[in-house]
């Protein structure tokens, strides 16, 4: 608030200043403006205007004469002062013009009965004005009003069918327990979705003034000293936290079940899923559309290129029949041209001085009738009517186009030479490696496997380190080896190797035997003999022969019946029992088996 003072001229000049406001006017106007009650909400305020008249005052003097005094706790206050209906809509002014209305006619004094029924209801009369006249004392019993129904409606289908008979007075009596005196109510059918959100909002969040003073069951007044009465508050503040805690989820539970039996939700709710599906298929038609655009542009500049490509498919082929025709056309042109020369050439006999030449000549004139190009012929062909010229020029050309055919020949032929030198070193390269290089060639290139630093260089040394005939090995030879190898002609090479492995293994045996058969007194023909039935014996051992179905079905049952805790003896058992078959033969086939399965479970 701001005010503006007029002093006299002598004084200072005028000047604004801050009043900061107080006072309980001013506090009750802020209460108003803000929607606050005052003594945060319940008991209404004391410049409150009167809303009861005498005649309203209602005296139950048959309930007042049984009361008893001791008891004032568990009674109607609002009946003993005759305002039963208004209760917690009282205000301070009603319950002081009721108790006045009371103390009249109800006073002891004026008794002709009964005295002391009179004093006991009289002083039920005080007790229930003490309690009321004050706001935390009606606030307290107002909390507590034996009258109120705390009961919440259950969530049932006769409720859901008669929602707002049901809950509509629920929900009214239960507002007036708010701190805000705004409380919106449920409303009809015919509200908007804002307002019910409004509703459920201030529900959901509901602020509850009322408090459980009245209930405590231990009075500190009684107490002895400070610590016991400090104990005592202690109990009474546990026990009003409880039932504080009991209202709200109360409250709680009321909003809840009102919530599940609105219909005005399940409206909002399907109209709201109603909107989504209908956004959903908007999105999904807008797609379909746009795709279907896509699609249409595509098909456009297919058909487009498509016809632009026939159309330069069809230029293409008008320019290849347009050249086709020059070319027809040059043709004829160089036919009849040569036709001319020819014929011209044949007349002087090819120009030859004897019959010896004259097969040469002509194979030479069509060499060069071919090599010359239109306008040359043309040339010739003019000058055709002067012998002499035609005969020097004709000479002339000859003797170019031969010495050119000539020196293209000699290019060719070196070149040839050139091929063939460098065939012969391939094959040179190719001859310097032995079996036994092969055999190390084969081993270095396991042992230096791709990857390897330098790996052809490396395997080129190993070779020059361990062969026995040829030292000087570069990478080149060993990777033409390489790839000699590995093609068709490299598997004949290996066949052949492994040929040439076998003989000189059986010229080492014969030699063997030889200088056995010095040595002793054994035949060699009995010598060689028992070598060659040794050898087709290892033969026979290194071939493999495939398994039958009795020894696969023994080795199963050998699998089973001796498994892996039977030890280091589990293979020679199982060998033992299937008897045609060696130990590492048994396990050979297990692997396999092995293996197979696998490979199976893969592709699966």
């Amino acid at each position: 608030m701001t005010f503006t003072v007029d002093v006299r001229e002598s004084l200072s000049p005028p000047s604004t200043a801050f009043i900061y406001p107080y006072g309980l006017s001013y506090f009750n106007y802020q209460c108003s403006r803000y929607n606050v009650t005052n003594e945060e909400g319940g008991a209404d305020s004391e410049d409150e205007k009167e809303q009861l008249s005498e005649s309203d005052i209602v005296i139950d003097l048959k309930y007042i004469k049984c009361l008893e005094a001791k008891d004032w706790k568990d009674q109607d206050h609002y009946r003993v002062l005759g305002i039963p209906n208004l209760r917690v809509k009282a205000s301070t002014k009603d319950v002081k013009k009721a108790y006045k209305y009371m103390v009249l006619k109800c006073h002891p004094d004026k008794s002709q009965g009964n005295t002391k029924v009179d004093e006991e209801a009289f002083t039920c009369i005080q007790k229930a004005y003490e309690q009321l006249c004050l706001i935390d004392g009606k606030r307290a019993y107002d909390s507590v009003d034996p009258m109120f129904d705390n009961d919440v409606p259950n969530v049932t289908e006769h409720n859901k069918q008669n929602f707002y008979k049901v809950f509509g007075p629920v929900i009214e009596k239960n507002a007036q327990w708010s701190m805000n005196k705004n409380v919106p109510m449920l409303g009809s059918e015919s509200e908007n979705i804002d307002h019910v959100n409004d509703f459920y909002n201030f529900w959901y969040d509901f602020k509850s003034w009322r408090e459980y003073s009245y209930l405590d069951e231990e009075e500190r007044d009684k107490a002895e000293h400070k610590e016991e009465r400090r104990y005592l508050d202690k109990l009474n503040k546990q026990e009003r936290t409880r039932r504080k805690k009991e209202e709200m989820t109360r409250i709680r539970l009321l909003v809840d079940n009102c919530y599940a039996c609105d219909p005005r939700i399940k409206a909002f709710n399907e109209d709201r899923k109603k909107r989504k599906i209908e956004a959903k298929l908007a999105k999904q038609e807008a797609y379909r559309q746009e795709q279907e655009a896509l699609r249409l542009q595509k098909e456009e500049e297919e058909r487009l290129r498509q016809e632009e490509e026939q159309k330069r498919q069809q230029e293409e082929k008008e320019k290849a029949d347009a050249e086709k025709k020059e070319r027809q056309k040059q043709n004829k042109l160089l036919k009849a041209e040569r036709k001319k020369v020819r014929d011209c050439v044949k007349n002087n006999k090819y120009f030859c001085k004897g019959d010896d030449n004259v097969v040469k000549a002509m194979e030479n004139m069509e060499v060069l009738l071919q090599g010359l190009a239109i306008d040359d012929l043309k040339k010739l062909n003019s000058v055709n009517k002067n012998l002499n010229e035609f005969s020097k020029l004709y000479q002339s050309y000859m003797t170019t186009h031969l010495e050119a055919l000539e020196t293209k020949t000699k290019e060719n032929l070196i070149k040839a030479k050139q091929s063939q030198e460098q065939h012969k070193d391939q094959s040179i390269s190719a001859d310097k490696f032995t079996p036994q290089d092969i055999a190390l060639l084969v081993k270095a290139v396991k042992i230096y496997p791709p990857g390897t630093v330098n790996r052809w260089n490396t395997i080129a040394d190993y070779l020059n380190q361990h062969s026995a005939v040829c030292k000087n090995y570069v990478n080149k030879d060993i990777i033409q080896k390489v790839k000699n190898l590995q093609s068709r002609e490299g598997d004949d090479l290996k066949s052949k190797v492994n040929e040439q492995a076998f003989d000189h293994f059986e010229k080492s045996q014969k030699q063997r035997i030889n200088e056995v058969v010095a040595g002793g007194g054994i035949s060699s023909k009995d010598t060689m003999n028992s070598a060659l039935l040794e050898n087709g014996a290892s033969k026979e051992k290194k071939k493999k022969l495939p398994w039958s179905a009795e020894e696969q079905k023994l080795l199963e049952e050998g699998l089973k019946k001796f498994p892996q805790s039977v030890g280091p003896e589990r293979w020679d058992k199982i060998a033992e029992l299937v008897g045609s078959r060696t130990k590492k033969d048994c396990m050979r086939r297990y692997k396999d088996l092995v293996e197979q399965i696998k490979a199976k479970k893969a592709k699966q």
